[in-house]
């Protein structure tokens, strides 16, 4: 039986001095004996203060990825990119997450996963942290 895995942004918040203007991008890739999906979801430059949370703006529509066979553990990567926004130049920062899942049986109810995904952005003395709070649905056919 062929699995999915839908992904999903939950929240954002930030913590630090870096800015308040930020964009982002989270990254996936399903693998299963080789590669057997991928995706993306971007969100658009937005204010996002220190101290805050927040459900991201949009919100972005969430990703669909074949898995291929529901017998096997997946392995889902995600990387997130972040830029707190300037004029001249952006901050960046980025992170990888490597998450090994198992599927649920044909049949079985979706398996449902969250994680947050912290980015550490540095410029200058300028320092911040931005979490992204992603949600992971595994389903097979």
């Amino acid at each position: 039986m062929e699995g999915k895995v839908t992904l999903s942004v939950l929240k954002e918040s930030h913590e630090g001095n870096a800015g308040n203007d930020w964009k982002y991008q989270i990254e996936a890739k399903a693998f299963n004996r080789g590669l057997k999906g991928q995706g993306l979801i971007k969100v658009a430059k937005h204010n996002l203060p220190s101290g805050v949370t927040q459900a991201p703006p949009g919100p972005p529509a969430a990703v669909e990825m074949p898995v291929g066979d529901c017998s096997n553990e997946v392995k889902v990567k995600l990387r997130v990119e972040a830029f707190e926004v300037d004029l001249f130049r952006n901050d960046y920062g980025m992170a990888d997450i490597d998450l090994y899942l198992k599927c649920p049986g044909p049949g079985a109810e979706p398996l449902v996963h969250e994680r947050d995904i912290s980015v550490g952005v540095s410029d200058s003395g300028r320092d911040s942290v931005v979490t992204i709070e992603v949600r992971l649905v595994l389903s097979c056919a």
